[in-house]
């Protein structure tokens, strides 16, 4: 009865902490992401925003910081080191901003509309529609002393349908778009094709890269597999139907966001790979979710069931056995 009496005393401490929110009004989707001191930068993409733009939300912050405007669609690259700027126009480009300052990193000029874009360190990846061309992937790296444009180190014909990143070693590039002759790969940086590892080929497991991680997560007659990239090594396993997906790891693959989207709803969940625990973070329609580096704090971004253009961004602190969950709403601001 004891042991009752604290667990509920708990779960009221806890929702009684859920106060408030920071809330955007935004269509497109709003992204979050842990930098290394575990502050949150938050990612409000243009157009369809009141004020796109990206935010910092330091730990001990009432409410987020705005570190710059920005005026087109925009999306963190596949490692979430990176955050790419899409300028249409008639001189298209594509701008790279550091997340921690919103430094302009690099401007890349373009001859066509981007399908798909990703950056890795000082190479950055395009997907082409071009003018009375087949579609092309080029791969820019910085520009030759003295010139004025990135250099195209390597260039490919593709298909139509594009869904590409940087692999998680950076040597390859990979489309995990299966509607054009299944997934395909790169290698870097001469965009020569090359083949994927058997065991990520091989029979009916889905697998895909982990945004931000070293690892691969397989999806295989209900059960989900965390495995090391390019070996395909399983470093932990857990029961878990399609319906489900994991949105990220931390730095040694233990611990997670599960995003559950079924039927019955949506809902998030921190995951201990190594312990087999889950913890019950939200329910209800999730655009995007974080986990730090070390796993205890997770982000999340809810969009309101009675208003679609607008989302509210939640922070959760989780300790790693899993025992106690703290949300903590911060500060209301509207957008």
């Amino acid at each position: 009865m004891r042991a009752l009496l604290a667990c509920v005393l708990a779960m009221l401490a806890s929702l009684s902490s859920i106060s408030h929110a920071w809330i955007v009004t935004a269509r497109e989707l709003v992204d979050v992401q842990f930098l290394a001191d575990d502050s949150l930068i938050i990612l409000v993409s243009a157009p369809n925003a009141i004020e796109p733009g990206i935010y910092r939300w330091q730990r001990d912050a009432t409410a987020p910081t705005l570190l710059c405007r920005i005026s087109s669609p925009t999306s963190f690259s596949f490692d979430r080191k990176t955050i790419l700027e899409r300028v249409a126009g008639e001189t298209p480009e594509l701008r790279l901003y550091a997340p921690s300052n919103c430094q302009i990193l690099d401007r890349v000029k373009l001859e066509g509309e981007v399908l798909d874009a990703d950056a890795r360190g000082k190479s950055v990846a395009v997907a082409l529609r071009l003018r009375d061309q087949p579609n092309e992937l080029r791969l820019y790296g910085q520009p030759a002393k003295r010139a004025k444009h990135a250099r195209v180190l390597g260039r490919a014909v593709i298909g139509r349908n594009v869904e590409m990143g940087f692999s998680p070693d950076g040597r390859s590039l990979v489309n995990f778009d299966l509607s054009d002759g299944g997934a395909q790969a790169w290698r870097v940086p001469s965009l020569t094709r090359t083949t994927l590892p058997t065991w990520m080929t091989a029979g009916e497991a889905e697998t895909t890269f982990v945004p931000g991680s070293m690892f691969v997560k397989r999806y295989l007659n209900d059960t989900l597999s965390v495995a090391r990239w390019p070996g395909g090594t399983p470093v932990y396993t857990m029961s878990a139907t399609r319906s489900v997906r994991l949105r990220q790891l931390s730095g040694t693959g233990r611990y997670g966001v599960l995003h559950r989207h079924d039927d019955l709803g949506e809902s998030l969940d921190w995951v201990d790979f190594g312990g087999q625990k889950r913890v019950h973070l939200a329910a209800g329609s999730i655009d995007n979710a974080a986990i730090s580096g070390v796993g205890s704090r997770v982000a999340w971004v809810l969009r309101s069931s009675e208003n679609a253009d607008q989302v509210s961004v939640w922070v959760a602190q989780v300790d790693v056995d899993g025992s106690v969950i703290r949300l903590r709403g911060s500060g209301e601001a509207r957008q």
